[in-house]
């Protein structure tokens, strides 16, 4: 969780990944953040997760998507701790409730173990 007075998503939950770059494109972004959602949602019971990223940031917001996530752009927001005109002070709010994954895990749409380079290619 971030600083609740820093971000204006403050309070709730959000996951991220950060990779070096060999390790893109193979999948690892999207397998770990299926199985941080299962966690999240079927152990701990989180209403709600969230992750946010740049708008230059193409692969992060197809990582979003794939896994299921839906863009909020009434939740879009600056983020408050970088100056205006910085290049990464825009940011993409992507979110996700506890009924979605339900929803997309019954119909299959979702599944923590696959490999998505494998599914959703």
């Amino acid at each position: 969780m971030h600083d609740e007075e820093a971000l204006p998503i403050g309070g709730c939950v959000d996951i991220g990944w950060r990779l070096k770059r060999s390790a893109w494109g193979r999948g690892f972004a999207s397998e770990a953040a299926r199985a941080l959602l299962r966690f999240g949602f079927e152990t701990i019971g989180y209403e709600e997760i969230v992750a946010f990223t740049v708008p230059g940031n193409i692969p992060s917001q197809k990582v979003m998507t794939r896994i299921g996530m839906t863009h909020d752009e009434r939740g879009d927001f600056e983020h408050p701790k970088l100056p205006e005109g910085h290049a990464f002070k825009r940011h993409l709010l992507y979110r996700m409730t506890s009924d979605d994954w339900q929803m997309g895990t019954e119909s299959g749409y979702i599944r923590a173990g696959d490999k998505p380079e494998h599914r959703f290619t």
